[in-house]
């Protein structure tokens, strides 16, 4: 064939139309056109020929139609979502069969963008939006577990934002495709059966055990890791490689992405407290979940920060062989301890009088005669140390008293625990506990209290904050009630050591001239991995009971 001779052009071949669009069902549904289409069925844009009111349709392809599990789960989606009775949840209005025995629910029509467009196209969200729309899906589930229904396949696409008065991502959940019914016993929900999209799933879905409301909790906390900081927790090449990181390995703290990632201490807590591997130390429902993003809302410190200090601060024996620890920013009485301070100082005390003693002593009956030159007077003594604290004596008198009153039971009252608060110059200066074993983690900003430790106790505190020099604290019995600090800039050529330690040099390349990060080398910690879900190849990829 010569070259010059002109290719032949293959006619373009139209798309089948499909045969739907155009159609009225049962009378009342004018289908106009097509929204989207899965590997089950097909959602339309339907219009109510009586009331004019614009709806949506979701069909089940005729060709698994004829499965009897499949028609019940469908079923289950729509009586599941329409039990509920959540603004936040999408309404389903209708149920029936088409001619040709595919099977449909008609459900409410949404007018806005899916949550997964909003990650993909407009990172970074902002902290405050990323806060408002996780309270929308915490009321959602909510309402959804208070019926002992567990949505079990929660990831943005099924978050759609629509447009409200007063609230522009106002969140609506659909397909409960997948929700497990709580008291249900069939094989819909049997154990040992993996449902899901692998981003999202939880360790115990990953190891096909069962499920419960912590399940939800675990994907939500995912898809707030992913809107605050634009990708994933866990990613891998593969389906198992995913399945694997979410039961064994632990997600990279917010805060320790580069830029231009920044998340609040108080909300990577909650997020990172909804990750946790064991449900148990989950958050155990919506409502909880809730409370901490209020508390964070309104400035005050999330539950989830003090649980993680909790779990941070070493524990020591104390006198009945129980363990205690010393929770860093949180109320609750410390297990009371007598001070051994007053029997050091009345030890010291009677030595430095019997010195005394001695030396009178020796002045009046072995110091040397000087002629008749009368005997020197012996200097007088030295005076007695000061008397133990008077709040030492104070405590002991009143915890003898309040024994002796409680004489029929022979215990004591708690003392409330006394407060210590760390001030610094400016306010909001992040502060990390720190610890020998378990190194240092963030227990939240300045202003911020703890509970005075016990006698021979120390809670080891360092001070952060981009553009100044770390500050280290160390908090003990005789700290005052309040520690005042002046945070120093950082000096010139050396960069601040703060939370984006080593994440962006001067030039603007990775650490080329910047902070030296904590190895003290010149050298940064190599970036994280880039754990972002799309363009994987499998970010949508949904382990779907029904595929056969």
């Amino acid at each position: 064939m010569s070259d010059n001779q002109p290719l032949m052009a293959l006619p373009d071949v139209p798309e089948p139309q499909d045969p739907l669009l155009g159609q009225t069902v049962d009378g009342r549904y004018l289908i106009e056109r097509k929204l989207g289409e899965g590997g089950m069925g097909v959602v339309y844009k339907i219009k109510h020929v009586v009331l004019q009111k614009d709806l949506a349709m979701k069909v089940l392809r005729a060709d698994v139609s004829k499965d009897g599990e499949i028609i019940t789960r469908f079923r289950q989606e729509a009586q599941s979502a329409s039990a509920i009775g959540s603004q936040h949840i999408i309404d389903i209005s209708d149920f029936g069969t088409l001619k040709d025995g595919s099977t449909y629910f008609v459900m409410e029509f949404l007018d806005g963008k899916e949550l997964s467009w909003v990650i993909e196209h407009e990172q970074p969200v902002a902290n405050e939006r990323v806060i408002s729309i996780a309270k929308q899906l915490c009321d959602a589930l909510g309402a959804a577990h208070e019926r002992g229904i567990v949505h079990r396949d929660m990831k943005p696409d099924n978050v759609f934002l629509v447009k409200r008065p007063g609230n522009p991502d106002f969140v609506k959940v659909l397909d409960f495709g997948i929700a497990k019914v709580g008291g249900a016993n069939s094989k819909l929900t049997r154990a040992g059966q993996v449902f899901g999209t692998p981003h999202y799933m939880s360790p115990e879905q990953c190891s096909g055990q069962s499920v419960d409301q912590r399940t939800d909790i675990y994907a939500v906390g995912v898809i707030l890791y992913e809107m605050a900081c634009g990708r994933v927790p866990f990613d891998a090449d593969n389906l198992m490689g995913i399945l694997t990181k979410h039961i064994y390995e632990q997600p990279i703290p917010p805060h320790q992405l580069p830029p231009p990632t920044s998340v609040p201490p108080g909300l990577e807590a909650v997020i990172l407290k909804a990750l946790a591997k064991s449900a148990d130390q989950r958050y155990q429902s919506m409502a909880e979940m809730r409370a901490d993003l209020d508390a964070f809302s309104a400035g005050q410190t999330p539950g989830a920060v003090l649980d993680a200090v909790n779990r941070t601060v070493p524990m020591r024996p104390d006198g009945t062989g129980t363990h205690s620890a010393i929770a860093v920013g949180v109320g609750g009485d410390p297990p009371a301890e007598r001070s051994r301070l007053p029997i050091l100082l009345g030890a010291l005390v009677g030595l430095v009088a019997l010195v005394a003693t001695a030396a009178v002593g020796w002045f009046v009956f072995l110091a040397p005669d000087g002629g008749e030159t009368e005997a020197q007077a012996p200097p007088p003594p030295p005076p007695p140390p000061p008397p133990p604290p008077v709040e030492d004596d104070t405590e002991a008198n009143a915890e003898g008293t309040e024994a002796a009153g409680e004489g029929d039971t022979g215990e004591a009252a708690e003392a409330a625990p006394v407060m210590i608060t760390v001030v610094t110059e400016p306010d909001g200066v992040e502060v990390w506990v720190t610890d020998p074993s378990a190194g240092e983690t963030l227990a939240g900003n300045t202003p911020f209290s703890l509970p005075r430790p016990p006698a021979g106790e120390f809670v080891s505190l360092v001070l952060k904050q981009p553009g100044f020099q770390e500050h280290p604290i160390r908090i003990g019995q005789f700290t005052s009630d309040t520690v005042r600090v002046t945070m120093r800039p950082a000096q010139a050529g050396r960069g601040a050591t703060g939370r984006r330690v080593g994440a962006t040099g001067t030039n603007g390349t990775s650490g080329t001239t910047g902070a030296t990060g904590t190895t003290g080398t010149g050298t940064p910690p190599p970036p994280p991995p880039d754990t972002r879900r799309r363009g994987t190849g499998i970010g949508s990829e949904v382990l779907d009971p029904w595929a056969r």
